[in-house]
């Protein structure tokens, strides 16, 4: 693939996939911003954050592992593609079936651990959810494959729309419980319309149902520990605050619900950037798998000088003035969670460009080295939140200990993995960039400090202020020049 085709694929990827991953995460911000309204107390979305939060440990590794290895295996040679979907049919529907059975039979041990029996059946309502999302996962691989990027696009955007009017409107009939009815009901429906449009040709041989599973089997374990680390937060910290003195089950579900909250301005860098994952999934794929060197180091370092460019600007925002975003979008009681917004924001700022350094790896088929450094980076959130969290007191000094814990662990695996992939595939994002990048962000918070003043209207107009400041830093050090814009314009370009 020449340079100028490729950055055209790359172009319209980042368009089609781009808006729909915005669209995603801007209507999953509306979910959880109206749902906060919706249910009575933030013990309610504390514990349709727990449920949540244990859910998408399964439902994001049966859809990431199942799109990335159907995605790769159709990227080799399109001509298998009917093959590969079928293969990844039965696969993804044995196991979504067994997650699902799990769920269902567990649900009464899991809420016990929490003290907490109306979680049982949150968790049994939800149960479908694997089930539906382990099927509709093996069309979106076979999408992506084929670089069928406006297919995709349109299946997650009509997916978040469903979801999102479903979910709330049921929420408001019936709380927690109506939110997961309408949460199963939007992904049994999705999954019905997906298997309609991406219905592909089954003649041919079958495919080899052992190299999906070879290569998804490492996969599966490395999104398994990618979202524990995404969530561990949220499930320990709750766990944790039970075991302190005088702490209820209600006080502990009160204080989930005000972190689940913060997740949710927290995790938009994270949702952002999965974008970059899917459209250079499938360029790095066929790029190792023809041994083109030079184009795997290109895609590389480009797409990690993107991502840096693009968390750091969302990270400064976010981290800006927390108290305005709060007092605008949150209840009362939702405000002692500000103070630790910075602190989350950075957290998964990190663990943002780490999974897009791991997805490169994965598609290198280096999946070994994506797992080891995902669990090195769960293992220190783990063992952070069990030394630090339980020395805090109660409220807003543990979730600032929370955060600070994430942000420990996702800052050391982002490192690490820098260092991974200069050693495996000669490539890592430019040093001037890092260096540029980190003087924009030193001048954003500098801007940031020098506006007196107090309440929301001070509040956005510091958040402006901030993220005019880091472009700028950004255009009058030429890290994002005139060639960077020329090269937007042509990978953008239709044709």
């Amino acid at each position: 693939m020449s340079e100028e085709a490729a950055a055209k694929t790359v172009g319209r990827g980042v368009l089609f996939i781009g808006f729909a991953k915005v669209f995603f995460m801007l209507s999953g911000s509306v979910q959880r911003f109206l749902l906060a309204a919706i249910v009575p107390s933030a013990a309610d979305l504390g514990d349709f954050g727990t449920v949540n939060s244990f859910l998408n440990i399964p439902n994001n590794t049966v859809v990431q592992g199942t799109i990335q290895g159907v995605s790769k295996l159709t990227a080799e040679d399109d001509a298998r593609a009917g093959a590969v979907q079928r293969a990844g049919l039965r696969l993804g529907a044995g196991l979504g079936l067994l997650i699902a059975l799990l769920l269902f039979v567990g649900a009464p041990i899991i809420a016990d651990l929490y003290k907490t029996p109306r979680l049982s059946l949150y968790f049994r309502i939800a149960a479908v959810i694997p089930l539906a999302y382990a099927i509709y996962a093996v069309f979106i691989g076979s999408a992506n494959g084929l670089r069928r990027f406006s297919t995709q696009s349109g299946f997650d955007v009509t997916f978040s729309t469903m979801k999102t009017i479903l979910l709330l409107a049921l929420a408001f009939v019936w709380g927690v419980g109506g939110a997961f009815v309408g949460f199963a009901a939007a992904a049994v429906a999705i999954v019905i319309i997906a298997s309609r449009v991406m219905q592909l040709p089954t003649s041919g041989e079958p495919f080899p149902m052992r190299r999906i599973t070879a290569f998804m089997g490492t996969v599966v374990i490395y999104t398994a520990v990618l979202n524990y680390t995404l969530n561990a937060d949220t499930l320990l910290l709750r766990l944790v605050a039970l075991s302190a003195p005088g702490m209820t089950a209600t006080a502990a579900a009160t204080m989930t619900g005000i972190y689940e909250a913060l997740r949710t301005f927290a995790l938009l860098p994270y949702q952002m950037l999965l974008v970059v994952t899917f459209v250079i999934f499938p360029l790095v794929s066929r790029a190792t798998f023809a041994e083109d060197r030079d184009a795997t180091r290109s895609y590389v370092s480009q797409t990690m000088r993107y991502a840096i460019i693009l968390a750091g600007l969302m990270g400064i925002v976010l981290a800006a003035r927390p108290s305005a975003l709060f007092g605008t979008i949150y209840k009362a009681e939702y405000q002692s969670g500000a103070a630790a917004l910075p602190i989350l924001a950075t957290a998964h700022c990190c663990l943002a460009l780490l999974s897009v350094a791991c997805s490169i790896l994965n598609a290198a088929g280096r999946a070994t080295a994506s797992l080891a450094l995902m669990i090195m980076t769960a293992a220190i959130v783990s063992a952070g939140i069990a030394i630090i969290v339980p020395r805090a007191e109660p409220g807003a000094p543990m979730l600032v200990a929370a955060a600070s814990a994430t942000a420990i662990a996702t800052a050391s695996g982002l490192v690490a993995a820098l260092i991974v992939l200069r050693t495996r595939l000669g490539a890592m994002p430019p040093p001037a960039t890092m260096a540029r990048v980190t003087l924009a962000l030193v001048a954003g918070v500098i801007a940031a400090r020098l506006v007196p003043g107090h309440g929301k209207i001070v509040g956005f107009a510091v958040m402006a202020l901030t993220a005019f400041t880091y472009v700028a830093v950004l255009v009058v050090t030429r890290e994002f020049g005139a060639e960077d814009r020329a090269k937007l314009a042509r990978m953008l370009r239709r044709g």
